[in-house]
């Protein structure tokens, strides 16, 4: 009995890993514990395959350890499989040499070196005599290898040859010589001498993207002991396909980091989009410093960078991490944002109520969307002073609740906030009628109803380049020539830097010189970009798209004329461009087979999107005007821009139907087994996110990355597993039952195998609903801000799931949304 027990807390070690190898005495290890220890070796978990080897090995029993282990897919088996076989004793271990040197060329440079030091054992050779000659060898990943023997010899002069190879290697700057560099950054991670990660500092500004990753990958294994690397690990937050590894490895530096991120956060003459990353990875770092830097870049006049600010304060606040968040500096900021709420709102009433001016134009939707985001600032930046999940139930009610709710609610806040801070906030999020809540805006930014004219003057003058060029665009439309003066002011004497103000003030001025008859001809010529982004509005594809977003496209591209004939794409060609065709009409050619399309429609947006070569080929059927957006600029944008990712996903889920109820995604396949228990394996993960339609056909390595941000959480009977005011993620029930639903809505069951809130929280929509727990089971959570942090360091994904939305939506989505 006594015997039975220990064998199965042995098999249960075995299975946790917390029994250490060398504790496992031989006579234990009888032949039902080796055969256990052999089964283990199948297992699809590399770290359990790893333990069972270091548990034979213990019990001298490395023979046992197949050589077909050097054929895993996992590196570090394959690593630990050669050193078993060095040091395995055996006539037929010399059999496998030719599989064991096929690994010199292995991907990875831990496992090449594994192979050498094995082949060194095996043939009765030193390792380092063995890797010496290897140094001048052609092949570069082998000279690397060899390097890195050399380099953990123990003997100076090897120390120096290896070196001197890396540094020659490393030396080689040309297209030729990438696989080199990449070589060597790779092999400093497996030399501990600290003399050679000097090397590294060149290679992480590489300009080839994988040089750098490795680099990147380098610095993080060598720990946090050296900051050498800081500096050039913030110069690639700008970078799109490198600031999700740096700032990992930035993060991994813990509070030694906040220091030097601080100091790059605060330089106004550092570039814009490094100070605009820098607020994310400080929230990576859970420390009341990360704290205190975010609340002093709550002043910043840069609003992107101000939001990105309060977005990572919100993101810390909801951590277990024991932080203080100042009230003074948020209740500050929060007042400074309803200011900004009510002048706009004052001046949108002046324009667009009382001035009559066209409500459906630029600058009108420019001034709703700034107070939109001024309203949302306010409810964030109170959840850090007060209950957040009070907060977010509360402005889930005042803005979708009934009317005896949102009394409730505003009750609450009114009980909650302070005299100031109440009289100036309330307005702002209570629901009043235009006339007061007008009336009350004048009178807290202490101005008054003005004319059409004096409104405009005060716009064009506005800090906001986007809403001061919407401005002068406007006044150029309604024929307010007053201003003319003015505007020939504001091109005399704006800042440089505001380059969409001087387009507008001088497509606005040189249009009131000219004679009708001259306007189509100028047409021809490039727009402005508020003239551009009007354009843009009228593309269904940018539906969803805020205005900020269009000038910054807009910006990107260039005015493109084409004459009847001119080809603008090749079948099956990488497209080089997206159209935006503003004006004239195109052709889709495939074989024999011709479709015309009219402006305004997008060419080549759905094969960009998907990373895919051009399923027809596009020609100008008539004199044509289009706006070319680059496919690097485009992607450059959507990795920095989640604003125009949920945007494209809005519109693209508006199209997509799905079998189910509501948010709720139903399926009648079976959810994959996994071991038990509460915890899912990386693997099951994978095997479970298949199933959700916009992932099924991610590639293995973007899926190990969803699956990383993917949560388990248990299902308890009776309990909420999230209110309708909670923020949006996607669930996938694994087992256990859940019922949705609302005062308005009737209840769904999502049972295991269902999705829900996939489309939802692809276009950042509240599922407005409240989940409830039926029966015990286990779900998986991603989070919306996680997906969508993933999606700006990950390209490849991104491309991936606007595939899989594509598929969903069919090909009727062609015509729905004006794209190609």
């Amino acid at each position: 009995y006594a015997r039975r027990g220990y064998l199965r807390a042995f098999r249960q070690s075995i299975e946790r890993r917390d029994l250490a190898p060398d504790e496992v005495r031989l006579n234990a290890a009888d032949l039902s514990t080796i055969e256990t220890l052999v089964e283990e070796l199948a297992n699809p978990d590399p770290g359990r395959v790893v333990y069972a080897i270091e548990v034979l090995e213990s019990l001298d029993k490395r023979n046992l350890v197949t050589p077909l282990l050097l054929y895993h897919e996992a590196p570090t088996v394959r690593e630990r499989a050669l050193k078993a076989l060095g040091a395995a004793q055996g006539k037929h271990i010399a059999d496998w040499l030719p599989q064991i040197r096929r690994l010199l060329d292995d991907d990875e440079p831990a496992v090449r070196a594994a192979a050498i030091r094995a082949i060194g054992a095996i043939s009765n050779e030193d390792a380092a005599a063995l890797a010496r000659p290897m140094t001048a060898d052609r092949n570069t990943r082998i000279r690397a290898t060899a390097a890195v023997v050399l380099a953990t010899s123990g003997s100076p002069g090897d120390a120096r040859l290896a070196e001197t190879t890396l540094m020659d290697l490393a030396a080689d700057t040309s297209e030729h010589g990438r696989r080199g560099r990449r070589d060597v950054a790779s092999a400093v991670r497996q030399i501990e001498d600290p003399r050679f990660r000097r090397l590294l500092i060149p290679l992480l500004s590489d300009p080839d993207p994988e040089v750098a990753d490795a680099a990147m990958r380098s610095v993080q294994a060598a720990g946090t002991a050296d900051f050498l690397f800081v500096p050039a690990l913030v110069g690639l937050l700008r970078h799109r396909q490198l600031k999700g590894r740096a700032r990992d490895v930035l993060a991994g530096y813990g509070e030694h980091a906040i220091g030097p991120l601080a100091h790059f956060l605060r330089d106004r003459d550092e570039d814009v989009w490094v100070r605009r990353h820098i607020p994310a990875t400080l929230a990576r770092i859970p420390s009341q410093r990360s704290v205190d830097v975010l609340v002093e870049a709550l002043a910043d006049p840069d609003g992107f960078l101000r939001f990105k600010a309060i977005a990572s304060l919100c993101r810390l606040r909801h951590t277990d991490a024991p932080l203080t968040f100042p009230r003074r500096p948020v209740e500050k900021q929060a007042v400074k944002e309803a200011n900004q709420f009510f002048t706009c709102l004052s001046l949108h009433d002046n324009l667009f109520r009382r001035g009559g001016l066209a409500a459906d134009s630029l600058l009108a939707q420019a001034l709703v969307q700034k107070m939109d985001r001024c309203r949302q600032r306010i409810y964030r930046l109170l959840s850090l002073i007060f209950p957040w999940k009070d907060i977010a139930a509360v402005q889930w009610t005042m803005e979708r609740g009934d009317p005896r709710s949102r009394a409730s609610a505003s009750e609450y806040l009114d009980n909650v906030l302070g005299g100031d801070l109440r009289r100036r906030i309330m307005p702002v999020l209570e629901d009043l009628p235009i006339d007061e809540k007008v009336r009350r805006a004048n009178v807290l930014v202490k101005t008054r109803p003005r004319d059409v004219e004096e409104t405009l003057l005060q716009l064009i003058n506005d800090d906001d380049q986007v809403i001061a060029a919407s401005a002068i665009d406007l006044a150029r439309q309604a024929g307010v020539w007053g201003l003319a003066e003015d505007i020939e002011h504001v091109l005399a004497h704006r800042d440089v830097r505001d380059w969409y103000v001087f387009e507008a003030a001088s497509w606005a001025l040189a249009e009131r010189r000219m004679p009708a008859e001259r306007r189509r001809q100028l047409w021809l010529e490039p727009l402005p970009a508020a003239e551009l982004a009007g354009r843009l509005r009228a593309l269904p594809m940018f539906a969803s798209v805020t205005v900020d977003e269009l000038f910054r496209i807009a910006a990107s591209s260039r005015q493109v004329r084409h004459e009847p004939g001119a080809v603008l794409a090749q079948q099956g060609a990488p497209p080089e461009f997206v159209h935006l065709l503003l004006d004239g009409a195109a052709l889709a050619i495939v074989d024999t087979l011709q479709r015309s399309m009219e402006a305004p429609v997008a060419l080549g947006l759905t094969e960009t999107l998907q990373g895919l070569p051009m399923a027809d080929t596009l020609r100008a059927s008539e004199r044509a005007v289009s706006l070319a957006l680059g496919v690097e600029e485009l992607r450059t944008l959507l990795a920095d821009n989640t604003d125009l990712v949920s945007g494209l996903f809005r519109t693209l889920s508006a199209q997509v139907s799905v079998t189910g109820c509501g948010h709720v995604q139903q399926s009648a396949s079976a959810v994959p087994e996994h071991a038990g228990g509460d915890t899912v394996l990386p693997v099951e993960k994978i095997l479970v996110l298949e199933r959700v339609p916009p992932f099924a056909r991610l590639s293995a390595r973007e899926a190990r990355h969803l699956a990383d941000i993917t949560r388990s959480v248990p299902l308890t009977a009776g309990a909420t597993l999230f209110a309708e005011s909670a923020a949006p993620a996607i669930w996938i029930v694994l087992s256990g039952e859940i019922t949705l639903g609302s005062e308005d809505i009737a209840p769904v069951v999502a049972r295991a195998g269902d999705v829900i809130g996939t489309l939802a929280t692809l276009g950042n929509q509240p599922l407005g609903q409240t989940a409830t727990v039926v029966r015990d089971g286990l779900a998986l959570r991603i989070e919306r801000d996680d997906l969508f942090d993933l999606l700006g360091e990950r390209p490849a994904l991104l491309r991936q799931l606007f595939s899989g939305i594509f598929r969903m939506a069919g090909p009727e989505l062609e015509l729905t949304s004006g794209i190609r």
